[in-house]
Formats: structure tokens, sequence, C-alpha cells
């Protein structure tokens, strides 16, 4: 359906041209008396073409057209005048009108000519129209592909030059559009001189003979990488790919070309490969034991330590499904390790012994980390273990003269104990049958003193099961659950969010919460509730116990971890932080006088899994 703006002053004539061109059902027209009524019209309706008569009251055929070419400028306009007049003919023309027809003649042929012009006028402008929009769209899609680009005809002269282009030299476009004699060429080379577009133009030969290995070519596509261009004053290595330009016909008109800055990536390949000979080298010389397998057992990755160990050749390992002989019953805990591997908790760490080909059962330690593809599937493990049967024996020895020296002191202790019992009990009578008050000042301070010396023998008790046992995983949750059986919780609000959270600590781990909670109940003023949760950073995990009491000032922040400190024994963060160190975690008070306290117990990487989620509930 064509839309057809028809303005005259005659009403008639206007009705009998409405009948006419409405007839077939392919336009629509709507009349208007005058020009300046048309231009209302024209501010509420689009229409696909304008018939107007040249001689109107107050604005005529041409006055109107050039008023619709300022405003209207893509609607087609057409002169249907009465007068003939040449000169009227040719400036409708000049201003842009797309037919002129006088009337007269025989009405049905008038019309049925009118309709046509109506029609082809339509048609070429839809055509128009759609070029410019499939020009606008082909310049669009240049002008925003991310590498830079630009085109050339056959002459040399730029006929594109995108965003990305304009970027990567500083040259906008204005300034190179149009432009031949090798004008692109100057903000890669400073001068002008043939590139990878030009090439395009000659023949395969000729590619061949004078660019052989620098140019490649691939069906119509050039590719070529150069390290001589210098952008913006900085040297660089470019990557380009040409291609021509086909008319309609299948005629080459011109040739397109995009470049690609890959100085940088260049740069890092080069930075990969030295890091990865150095690697190599590292891996090499490591006396650490270090592998790659497949998930089905296949080794894919052994260094030189690994086969000199094992006692085979490095190509008898690679591409095999070589295994170590494991002792049967420590088979299963094996298995066990490498199942509980998982994209939430890739590495673990496990001990146990091997037998080597000569009989010899050896202990060794792995570190093992899973490596996932994007599926999430288990793709290869990253192996790194080592010999510990030298440390595994002198632990040996070690629990043996602990447990040796654990009797000892044992049966020591017992003893003064027991004398000090027997010593107090005299003092407490010599305290009842004496009646001189110096006397029994003196006596009460020996007291003083004995039961100093029973809390010293007490705390030798406990500081001398530190480090005894070898650290294992422990459970967080079950660890706290057993720590809080001997404490008073009814009197605080008590929240603890640690999931399955599972450290490698030392067993006394137990000790340490019940004594950073007890210290919260007995010495936290005005204590409703205590918040226990994890918290993660890049250094590793840390597990908090914050209460709403009245806090510790700032000079006592590190005194409270000192042997003696407090107002009873001083001795329970003193242990908690030995207990700690002993696998190499930390513990600190980090809260706000006033506010409460918020003891932080660090765990590095390695020392903690199956963590919950950095925005675990605090």
């Amino acid at each position: 359906m064509i839309e057809v703006l028809l303005v005259d002053d005659e009403a008639s004539l206007l009705d009998v041209t409405k009948i006419f061109l409405e007839k077939g059902g392919m336009m629509k027209i709507t009349t208007s008396l005058c020009a300046r009524e048309a231009l209302d019209i024209l501010k509420t309706r689009d229409f696909d073409v304008i018939v107007s008569d040249y001689e109107m009251p107050q604005m005529n055929g041409i006055e109107f057209l050039r008023v619709i070419k300022e405003t209207y400028p893509h609607i087609p306009f057409i002169i249907f005048t009465g007068r003939g007049r040449e000169h009227v003919a040719i400036e409708a023309l000049n201003l842009g009108a797309a037919f002129y027809l006088q009337k007269g003649g025989h009405p049905r042929s008038q019309f049925a000519e009118l309709r046509n012009m109506a029609e082809q006028a339509v048609s070429r402008k839809r055509a128009e129209l759609a070029l410019q929009r499939s020009e606008q769209r082909l310049s669009d899609i240049i002008n925003f592909l991310p590498d830079a680009t630009f085109a050339i005809d056959r002459e040399g002269r730029v006929i594109a030059w995108n965003y990305s282009i304009e970027e990567m030299t500083g040259v906008p476009a204005l300034k190179v559009l149009g432009k031949g004699n090798y004008e692109y060429a100057i903000p890669f080379y400073g001068e002008r001189r043939p590139i990878l577009i030009d090439l395009i133009f000659e023949s395969s030969e000729d590619i061949a003979k004078r660019y052989y290995g620098v140019v490649h070519k691939k069906g119509d596509l050039l590719i070529g990488e150069t390290d001589l261009p210098r952008l913006k004053g900085q040297k660089a290595i470019l990557w380009g790919k040409a291609s021509p330009l086909y008319d309609h016909e299948g005629h080459i008109i011109g040739a397109i070309e995009s470049i690609r800055d890959v100085t940088e990536r260049r740069r890092i390949e080069e930075a990969l490969r030295e890091s990865e000979a150095r690697y190599k080298g590292i891996v090499d010389t490591q006396e650490d034991l270090i592998c790659r397998t497949l998930p089905d057992g296949t080794h894919i990755f052994v260094n030189p330590a690994y086969c000199r160990y094992y006692e085979k050749p490095c190509h008898e390992i690679i591409g095999s499904r070589f295994r170590p002989r494991i002792p049967p019953e420590e088979r299963d805990l094996l298995r066990k390790h490498f199942a509980s591997l998982s994209k939430k908790n890739p590495a673990g760490y496990i001990q146990h012994r091997i037998i080597l080909p000569g009989g010899e059962v050896r202990w060794q330690s792995w570190t093992d980390q899973a490596i996932f593809d994007e599926k999430g599937e288990i793709k290869e493990y990253q192996s790194v273990g080592r010999d510990i049967t030298d440390i595994v024996q002198a632990e040996e020895a070690v629990q043996m003269a602990n447990r040796k020296l654990s009797l000892l002191y044992g049966i020591t202790r017992h003893d003064i104990l027991n004398q000090v019992t027997a010593l107090m009990l005299y003092l407490e009578m010599a305290k009842e049958r004496s009646n001189n008050p110096v006397m029994v000042d003196f006596i009460q301070k020996i007291e003083l003193v004995g039961q100093n010396i029973e809390r010293q023998i007490e705390f030798t008790k406990e500081y001398e099961d530190i480090g005894v046992h070898a650290p294992l995983w422990q459970n967080v949750q079950e660890v706290m659950q057993r720590a809080m059986q001997g404490l008073d919780l009814s009197k605080i609000d008590l929240q603890c969010h640690t999931g399955d959270l599972e450290v490698y600590a030392d067993p006394l781990l137990e000790r340490v919460f019940y004594n950073i909670v007890e210290n919260a109940l007995k010495h936290g003023q005005r204590v409703t509730t205590l918040s226990i949760g994890i918290t993660m950073s890049s250094y590793g995990l840390i597990l908090h116990f914050e209460d709403d009491g009245a806090g510790i000032p700032y000079e006592e922040k590190e005194k409270i971890f000192e042997k003696g400190y407090g107002k009873s024994s001083g001795f329970g963060l003193f242990l908690a932080r030995e207990i700690l160190d002993i696998t190499g975690i930390s513990i600190l008070e980090n809260g706000e006088p006033g506010v409460g306290a918020r003891f932080e117990i660090f765990f590095p990487h390695g020392t903690y899994r199956n963590q919950q989620a950095p925005d675990c509930p605090p």
C-alpha cells in the first residue's frame, strides 16, 4: 500500500484524482486544499509520496517543494499542474522533484501516468533507502569490528577506516578517507610504501617469490606478521589479514585489511617460554618426586628424581599405568584420599608406606591436586611427594622418649604434689595453733606460695601434652561441640557457622576452643552473644570468635597471650597460642574496645578443607 498526500486548491479535482488513484487498491490517498494544511498533516502522519499542484494560494507548489526538501527530504515529490511552464518544470526538477506532470488530455491515460509516476518515485526511493541502510549496516559492521580495519579501492584510495584503527594509529578517519598514494602506510612505517593490502593486486607467483615465509596465502586471504612498524613512536609487532573486495559480477574492486597489535601477546608468549624453560630446569633438579597422571593412572610427566627413586627409566613410566607397590592395609586409605578431591576441595595431603622394588618399606608424604576441565570433571592429577622415612622414624623415637618423659614427669609431679599437700596441711595446723598475728600473716603468705606451686605444677601437666601427638584433620564443628560440653552457655546466645570445615592441627585444638570460649564467659563483661564463623582471605582462612562484651583495651591485646598474664592462672590463652603454633597456625585479638572481643585464628593454605563460601554468615 502506497500512502499518497494529494494537495490541490480545487476540491472537485481532488475528489476525482483520489477516485482514479485508489482504483486497484494499491494506493491510499489523503487530500489537502493547501500547502500549509498539508504541512500540518505531515506533522502527524508519514507518507510515501506527495503530489502537488503548482498554482495555489498562500504557498505555490515550488515553495511547498522547498519546504518539503528541507524538512522531509526522503519523501518523493511530484508537481501535477495545469499550466505548462518550462521554467517551472526545470526549477522543480532542480529542487529535487521526482517528476513533473502537466494536467490535461485524456483523464484515464493522465491518471494512469500519474499513478505510474507515483509508483516509480516510491519504488526508486525505497531502493535508495534500502541501499543506504545496507551501506550503513556495512559501515557500522566495519566500524565496530574489534580489529583495526581499513579498505581501499583499485586506485589505492582509502574508502573505510574504522574506530579501532583510529585508536591504534591516532589518525582519525576524516584525515585519511579518500586519500591515495599509500597514505595508510604512514601511521605504521612513517613513509609511503606498499603494505600487505597492496599485495592483493599482485599475482600469487610474485607474492611467493618476493615474500616467501613472511606472507602466507590461504585461498583469497593473505596473512602476514611483521615487527618493523612503529605505532605512535613505539616499536610494535603487527599481525595482518587482507582480502579482496568484489562487486556483484565478481570483479575485484578493492581490498580490505584487518590488523592486530600482537606485541603484548608475543611478549607474554616469550616470557611463558622462558618461564617454562626455567620451570623445567627447576623441576628436573628437584629432589622431590613430581608427576602428573590421568584419572586412569597413566603417567604423562615425571621428573628425574621420581625415576631415580623407583629405579625405572622415565620412558618406561611415561605413557604407562605404573603404580608403586602399596601395603594392602593402606590401599583403602589411598582410595579415600583421591575420592575426597573435588572442585570445592581440589588439593589433599596424605602419608603412607610404600614397598620399593628391592622389598624395602619406606614412608612417603604426597600433596595431590586435581585439575578439572570445563565440564567439572577431573582431567589429571598433579602430585609432589617425598620420602619421609627418616622423619617418621625420628618422630617415633621422639614419641617414645616423650612417653618415657611423660611417665617420669607424672611420677615426679605426683610426688611433688603430695609433698605440697602435706606442707599445706601443716601450715593450716600451724595457723590454727598460733596466737601471734605476725606469724599468722607469714603462714598465709606461705600458703599463697604453696598454691602458686600447685598451679605451676598443674600447668606443666597441660604444657607437657603439646606437640606430643601428630597433627591430624579435625572437623571444627565436632571439636567445638566437645569443647563446649564443660561450659555453662545458658546465659548467652551462641551462633556457630562453620559448616563441614576441617583443619589440620594439633589434637589439643579442643583445648584452644575451650580456653577462648571460657575466656569470653569468665572475663567478657556484659557478654550476651558469641558468634563463631569463618571468612576467607587471599592468604588463607580465618576462624573468628566474636562477642558483644566490653572488649580488650589496645594496650592489652598482645599481653593477654603472655604466660601468667590475667586475672586467673594466666595460662589459658598462652596455651592456646602455643598449641596452634605447633602447626603454623596463628591467633590474635582484633576486636574493638567497648564493642566486643574478636579472636581470629588464621589457617594458612593447606591447613583447611571443605570450607564454606566466602559469604559464610559472620
